[in-house]
Formats: C-alpha cells, sequence, structure tokens
C-alpha cells in the first residue's frame, strides 16, 4: 500500500471515527487514545502512534463543552498528528504540536456545522407534521456531511504539514519542540492529578 493511499485511507477512517463522539455509538471509539495506536498502526508506527494518542488524550481530558463551548476535537488531533509525522515528515515533538493545533481549530469548524444542522429543524418539523418524516435520511445525510467534513479537515492538514516539512531549516526547531514535547507527560500527569482530587473532594464533600 502506497503512503499516499494510506494517508488517504487513515483521513476517512478518522472521520468516521469521528462520528463516534455525537452522532453513532458513543463508545470513546473518537478518544485519542484509541485513534492515536489505530492510525499508527495503519500508518507503520504504532509506538509513536500511540504516544501521541495518549498524551493528547491527557491534555485533553480536562476540556468540558459547557453550553455552547466547543471543546478542541481529540480525533483530529491524534489523526493529524499521527499522520504529520508518518505522512508528512515531521519530527514527533513538532507533529504532535501539529496535531494539538489542528485540534483546537477544528472548534469553529464544529461550530458552524452544528449551527448548519440546527437550521434543518423547521424542516424536520415540517415533515413530522405533515407525516412524510424519514429519520433516517437525516441522519445519514448528518453523518456523512459530518465525516466528509473532518477526514477532508485532518487530510488538508497533512499535506499542510508536508508543506512545513519542506521548509528550509525547519530542524532548527527540533531541540526547542523535543523539549516542549517531553514535558508533556508531566504536564497531563499533573492536569490528571487535580482532576481526580477535585473529584475525590467532591464526594467526600
Amino acid at each position: 500500500m502506497t503512503s499516499l493511499l494510506r494517508t488517504l485511507l487513515s483521513s476517512a477512517l478518522a472521520g468516521l471515527l469521528g462520528l463516534d463522539t455525537v452522532q453513532a455509538g458513543q463508545v470513546l471509539l473518537s478518544r485519542p487514545a484509541f485513534v492515536g495506536p489505530l492510525l499508527g498502526w495503519l500508518n507503520g508506527c504504532p509506538a509513536e502512534g500511540a504516544r501521541i494518542g495518549i498524551l493528547l488524550e491527557l491534555i485533553y481530558m480536562d476540556f468540558i463543552p459547557v453550553g455552547g463551548v466547543v471543546p478542541p476535537n481529540g480525533t483530529a488531533a491524534a489523526a493529524v498528528g499521527v499522520l504529520a509525522y508518518s505522512a508528512g515528515g515531521l519530527a514527533p515533538s513538532l507533529a504532535f504540536f501539529a496535531g494539538m493545533l489542528a485540534g483546537v481549530a477544528y472548534s469553529p469548524v464544529e461550530y458552524r456545522l452544528r449551527a448548519a444542522r440546527s437550521e434543518w429543524n423547521a424542516v424536520v418539523e415540517r415533515e413530522l407534521s405533515a407525516g412524510t418524516l424519514t429519520l433516517r435520511r437525516w441522519l445519514a445525510r448528518a453523518m456523512i456531511i459530518e465525516n466528509a467534513a473532518l477526514g477532508g479537515y485532518v487530510l488538508a492538514w497533512t499535506f499542510l504539514c508536508a508543506a512545513v516539512g519542506l521548509l528550509p531549516r525547519i530542524w532548527a526547531l527540533y531541540p526547542a519542540t523535543d523539549f516542549a514535547y517531553s514535558l508533556m507527560p508531566w504536564l497531563g500527569l499533573c492536569g490528571l492529578y487535580f482532576r481526580f482530587r477535585t473529584q475525590a473532594y467532591k464526594k467526600n464533600g
């Protein structure tokens, strides 16, 4: 299987896994800790994929969707991180931060997708009143749009990372990104500690 074909399949798979967030199942298949190792295995870098996915899981675990706030997309982050390394040729540290940025940048896209779906409510209500509602058609439409949006987004970021990897003297960034990357496990574990400590205080209180 060629590298380009693996990249295309990985992007499409990321789009499918992203549906687990709200559309289909919600069985944690969209979590970075699952997406990272899976795409890493598919692209021949299972260890680095697992590392990127688990670190992103630790970092993103504290983001809670409250009200209209859309948290960073962990699926996009893990997929871009793995593909930026395997297909884009970036160092693992820079690929990780590219993935983290991609996850944050997907929030406005997801917000617009939600806003577009909310505009369907009036049409659905009219069809329901008329007795012509076909719920499967609306669900299929929503899932196809979500899948295409996330898959295309991951693919676009992968090409962008590949272009960044061709920049002259890009390697000059690696000492700084490597150092920052080495701190991520400690940052993630600290966040996890304070999260569990808060939960423990709530139970005891």
